[in-house]
C-alpha cells in the first residue's frame, strides 16, 4: 500500500439507506490476523502501512478516510471484545518512538476509535489522527460556545464539539474526542485537513498520556448523533438515566431563574421566602402537586459587599443569604416541605474562599470545599446542584488537570450526598464531560427564559444532549404558555414554571402531569427530522418539523410531531421605519439583521411613536405587518392607530435577541390615497421596528409555511391515524405515507398505528403525551387493544380516545369503563375509565 501524500477530499454522492445499514466489519492490518477478518465483508476497515499512511474505508458508501503519521513500526493487529462490542485493532509505533497509535474498528457499534499514547513526554505537536482524506459532504453541523449552540455549515468556535458531516440523502459521519474532553481540540487547516488533538495552551504531554478520538458513520443525521453518543457513553461507562430519575425529572417544579416572575423580586408584603411559601400554598389550593422548588442565584450573597441582590458579581459565600433566610437554608426547606434545586455561579475575587481553597480561574477545584458544600446542601434538602456560567465566568483554566478536578470533585461529592447535577451555559466540551458522571442527569440547552425565539436552539441542541444521555431542560416559562409547555413536556426532561401569585394555569399543567404531579413523558426528547436538517443546511429555512416517540410492546410505536413556520410571506409594499416620522424614537443601526439603512429604536416607556404615510390604491381591507426585534423577556405592545382613529393594542412578544427579527400584524381599513399608520409606546417602550409591510386584503400576519413528515419519521410503521391535538381532527395515512399541512405558530399531531384490531388507539385524551408509560403502563394489540392505565391515588376518571372504522366495545377487567361515545362521520371514539383499588384500570377495546 502506498502512502497518502496528497490532500483528497471525496465529494460523495448520496447512498441509499440499505448500504449504510450494514454492520461495520473488523479490519486486519498488514502484520497478521488477515484470515480472521477475511471471513467478514469489509464494510468498514482500517489499515496502517510502514510508510505511515493509514486508511479507514467505508466500502459500502464509497467513502475513504486517511492520513499519514510519517512512518510506522511494530505494526500489529489483534481482535477482542469490550463494552462497546467486538473489535479489531491495528496498532503501531510512531517513527520517533515517543508515541504509539491504534485504529480500532467496532462491528456492531458503527465506530472507529483512534488511540494516541505518549510513551515518553513530548511536545504537543502533530495531532493523531489528522485526516487528509475524508468525504467532502455538502453539509455540516456543529455546536459552539454557551449552551453548546448549534450552527450549520461552519466549525467556527467549535474545536470542542462533535463535527457532523452529512449529504442530501442523510448519510453522515461524526468526528470528536472520545475522552479527555476538556483539552480536546479539533481543527481544520487551510489545506482542508482535519486534526484531532490537544488545545494549544498545553505545550507538552507527559509519558503515559493517552487520548482517544472517535469516528462514526450512519444513514441519518439523528442516527449518526445517536450512534456516536452511544459509543461515547459506553466507552465512559455511563448508562442513560431513566426519564423519571429523581424528583426534578419526574414531577412538576417551580423555578425562580431568569425569566421567572420572582427572579430577584418578590411580593414586598411577604418577603422573598414568604412569597415562595405563598406560591406553594396557592398550588396546593388548586390541587397542583409541586414536586420541588428551584432557588436561583439570588439565594446566596455575592460581590465584595456580600449582597444577595448583586447581579453582576460572583459568589461571596455559597450559603443562604442571612437577610433572606434568617433561620438558614435547612429551616426554610423544612417550612417549605419540598426538595430544593440550588443554583451556583462563579466565585467572586473578594470571596474568602480564596484564602482556604485551591482555585482554577474563578472556580474551586479543592475537594475539601466540595465536600463541605455538598454536605451543607444535603442538610438543606437539596436534590439537584445546578452549575451555571460554565461557558465564561465559571470556566477552569485550559490544562490537563484543572477542569477534571473541578467537574470530578463536584460530581463525586454530589453523589456521596445523594444529589444529581445540572449544567447550565455549558460548552460543548462540558456536554461531552457529562458521560463521566452518572448523576449528571439534566442540562440547559437554550438561552434564558424559554419562548418562541429559543425553540430552534432547544430542538437542535436537544439532539446533542440526548445522544450523550442527558435530559434537556428548556428553562423556565409561564404555565399559561401552551406551546412552551408542550415542548417542555416533549423534551422528556424537566418541566418547571415560574408564575407569580394569581397567574398559575392549573388546567394547562394537567395536560402534562397526572393528579399526583408525575409527568407523562415520551421515551426520548423531541428533535428535528433529518429532512429538516438537510433543508436547513441547504439554506432553505424550512418549517421546523420535530418528533418524539413512545414505544410499547409488540411493535406498537407512537409518534408525537410538532411543526411550526419560520418564514412569513412578503408584503406587497414595504415602508422602512427609519424613513418614517419619528417622535421620541431614534434611528438605530447597532444590531444586525435589519433591512434598509437602519431601524426605529424607541427610547421611552410611553409616548414615543413611529408614523408612516401609506398609499392605498383603493379603499378596503389591508394587512399591516411590522418587522421587529425585542430582546426583552416580556411583551412590548404598541398602540397602532390608522388615520388618527381609535388605537388597537398589538402584541410584540420577545424575539430573544436584538438581532432576531420576526413579523407581527393586523388587518385594518384604509382609504384610497394617503393614510397614516402610527405605532405608539404605551408603558413598555417598544421593540426595534425595521419596517411596516402593507398588503391589500387579508394576508398572513406572521410566519406561515407548508410542513410535512412521513410516518417513518414519526417512528410509526404500517397504516396510521394522524390526530391534530389542538384541532381535534385527524386522518388515516396509508402505510409508508406522509402528512402535509400549512402551519404557523405550531401544529401538534399524535400519530398512532392502526393495529390488528383495526383501531388506532390515541391514548389519554387529556395529555400531550397520550401514550407515555407514566399513564399507559402497558399496551398491546393482538386483534384487541389491551391497555393498563395508571392513575394517581384518588385520581378521578380519565378519557381514552382513538379512531375506529365502527363503534368499538370497551370492557374492563380491573377498574371500570363508561359508555363508548362514537362519531361515525370522523370515526373518533371516547370512553371514560375509572381506576380500581390498585390505582389501575385494565381495559380492552375491540370492534
Amino acid at each position: 500500500m502506498t502512502g497518502i501524500s496528497r490532500r483528497v477530499f471525496i465529494r460523495a454522492a448520496g447512498v441509499g439507506s440499505a448500504a449504510l445499514a450494514l454492520p461495520l466489519a473488523g479490519a486486519a492490518g498488514p502484520a497478521g490476523a488477515a484470515d480472521a477478518a477475511a471471513a467478514k465483508p469489509r464494510v468498514l476497515s482500517g489499515t496502517v502501512s510502514a510508510s505511515g499512511a493509514w486508511t479507514v474505508r467505508a466500502s459500502a458508501l464509497g467513502w475513504t478516510f486517511g492520513g499519514s503519521v510519517g512512518a510506522a513500526t511494530a505494526i500489529t493487529t489483534a481482535s477482542g471484545t469490550d463494552a462497546l462490542g467486538a473489535w479489531t485493532e491495528t496498532t503501531f509505533t510512531f517513527q520517533s518512538g515517543a508515541r504509539k497509535g491504534g485504529i480500532r474498528v467496532y462491528d456492531a457499534a458503527s465506530a472507529v476509535v483512534f488511540t494516541d499514547t505518549y510513551v515518553k513526554a513530548a511536545a504537543n505537536a502533530t495531532a493523531f489522527p489528522t485526516f487528509t482524506a475524508y468525504p467532502d459532504l455538502a453539509h455540516q453541523v456543529s455546536h459552539a460556545d454557551c449552551f453548546g449552540a448549534y450552527q450549520f455549515n461552519t466549525f467556527a468556535g467549535a474545536s470542542d464539539s462533535p463535527w457532523v458531516y452529512f449529504d442530501d440523502s442523510g448519510n453522515a459521519f461524526v468526528l470528536s474526542a472520545a475522552d479527555h474532553f476538556q483539552e480536546a481540540r479539533t481543527s481544520k487547516a487551510s489545506d482542508g485537513s482535519i486534526a484531532a488533538g490537544v488545545v494549544t495552551a498545553v505545550g507538552s504531554l507527559p509519558a503515559g498520556y493517552t487520548r482517544r478520538t472517535i469516528l462514526t458513520t450512519k444513514n441519518g443525521v439523528g442516527a449518526a448523533y445517536r450512534a456516536w453518543g452511544a459509543a461515547i457513553r459506553t466507552l465512559a461507562g455511563k448508562t442513560v438515566p431513566a426519564n423519571d430519575t429523581g424528583i426534578v425529572l419526574s414531577t412538576l417544579g417551580y423555578w425562580t431563574d431568569n425569566g421567572a416572575d420572582y427572579y430577584y423580586k418578590y411580593d414586598e408584603s411577604k418577603g422573598y421566602t414568604g412569597t415562595l411559601l405563598a406560591v406553594r400554598d396557592e398550588w396546593a389550593a388548586q390541587k397542583i402537586p409541586m414536586g420541588y422548588m428551584q432557588l436561583d442565584s439570588w439565594w446566596y450573597p455575592k460581590g465584595p459587599n456580600g449582597d444577595w441582590n448583586d447581579l453582576p458579581d460572583g459568589t461571596s459565600l455559597y450559603e443562604a443569604d442571612a437577610d433572606l433566610f434568617p433561620e438558614g437554608l435547612a429551616a426554610f426547606r423544612k417550612d417549605l416541605g419540598l426538595p430544593l434545586v440550588t443554583h451556583a455561579r462563579w466565585m467572586d475575587a473578594s470571596s474568602p474562599y480564596h484564602e482556604d481553597y485551591a482555585f482554577s480561574n474563578n472556580v474551586v477545584i479543592d475537594p475539601g470545599w466540595w465536600q463541605d458544600i455538598m454536605a451543607y446542601l444535603k442538610e438543606g434538602g437539596v436534590v439537584v446542584y445546578e452549575q451555571d456560567w460554565l461557558c465564561n465566568n465559571a470556566k477552569p483554566a485550559e490544562n490537563l488537570t484543572d477542569a477534571d478536578a473541578f467537574f470530578d470533585n463536584m460530581a463525586h461529592q454530589a453523589a456521596v450526598n445523594g444529589m444529581d447535577l445540572q449544567y447550565c451555559m455549558a460548552l460543548p466540551r462540558d456536554y461531552l464531560q457529562s458521560v463521566r458522571y452518572q448523576n449528571l442527569t439534566t442540562i440547559r440547552v437554550s438561552g434564558d427564559r424559554f419562548d418562541r425565539p429559543k425553540w430552534d436552539q432547544f430542538l437542535y441542541d436537544a439532539q446533542f444532549a440526548a445522544s450523550l444521555g442527558i435530559w434537556p431542560w428548556v428553562d423556565v416559562f409561564l404555565s399559561g404558555e401552551t406551546n412552551n409547555l408542550l415542548l417542555a413536556n416533549l423534551s422528556a426532561g424537566p418541566v418547571g414554571v415560574g408564575d407569580a401569585l394569581g397567574k398559575v394555569d392549573a388546567g394547562n399543567l394537567f395536560q402534562v402531569a397526572r393528579a399526583d404531579g408525575i409527568i407523562v413523558k415520551p421515551d426520548s426528547p423531541i428533535v428535528p427530522t433529518d429532512a429538516t436538517y438537510v433543508a436547513e443546511a441547504a439554506g432553505k429555512n424550512p418549517a421546523m418539523v420535530a418528533t418524539a416517540h413512545v414505544q410499547h410492546a409488540g411493535g406498537l410505536g407512537y409518534g408525537y410531531v410538532f411543526a411550526y413556520a419560520r418564514q412569513t410571506p412578503a408584503p406587497t409594499t414595504v415602508y422602512q421605519a427609519e424613513s418614517a416620522t419619528l417622535s421620541g424614537a431614534v434611528v438605530g443601526s447597532d444590531n444586525s439583521g435589519y433591512s434598509g439603512s437602519g431601524y426605529a429604536d424607541y427610547q421611552h416607556d410611553s409616548g414615543d411613536y413611529v408614523e408612516w404615510t401609506v398609499t392605498a390604491p383603493a379603499a378596503g381591507t389591508y394587512t399591516l405587518q411590522f418587522r421587529y426585534a425585542n430582546a426583552a423577556f416580556t411583551d412590548r405592545p404598541l398602540a397602532v392607530s390608522v388615520n388618527g382613529g381609535a388605537a388597537k393594542s398589538l402584541s410584540f412578544p420577545s424575539t430573544g435577541w436584538w438581532n432576531a427579527w420576526t413579523v407581527v400584524g393586523m388587518t385594518t381599513t384604509l382609504t384610497q390615497g394617503s393614510n397614516t399608520v402610527r405605532a405608539t409606546a404605551t408603558g413598555a417602550s417598544g421593540g426595534n421596528i425595521d419596517w411596516l409591510g402593507v398588503t391589500r386584503g387579508t394576508a398572513a400576519t406572521g410566519p406561515t409555511q407548508s410542513a410535512s413528515f412521513t410516518l417513518a419519521e414519526a417512528g410509526v410503521s404500517g397504516k396510521a391515524y394522524a390526530y391534530d391535538y389542538f384541532g381535534h381532527t385527524g386522518a388515516l395515512v396509508a402505510a409508508g405515507g406522509s402528512v402535509t399541512a400549512t402551519v404557523s405558530t405550531g401544529t401538534y399531531w399524535v400519530v398512532a398505528p392502526v393495529g390488528p384490531s383495526g383501531i388506532a388507539f390515541l391514548g389519554d385524551a387529556g395529555k400531550f403525551v397520550a401514550h407515555g408509560d407514566q399513564r399507559i403502563a402497558h399496551l398491546s394489540d393482538d386483534g384487541t387493544v389491551r391497555t393498563t392505565v395508571a392513575f394517581a391515588a384518588g385520581e378521578g376518571p380519565i378519557t381514552l380516545h382513538g379512531y375506529a372504522p365502527s363503534k368499538p366495545v370497551a370492557t374492563a377487567s380491573t377498574g371500570s369503563v363508561g359508555a363508548v361515545g362514537y362519531t361515525a362521520s370522523t370515526g373518533l371514539f371516547t370512553v371514560a375509565v375509572t381506576a380500581g383499588a390498585d390505582h389501575q384500570a385494565v381495559v380492552a377495546l375491540a370492534l
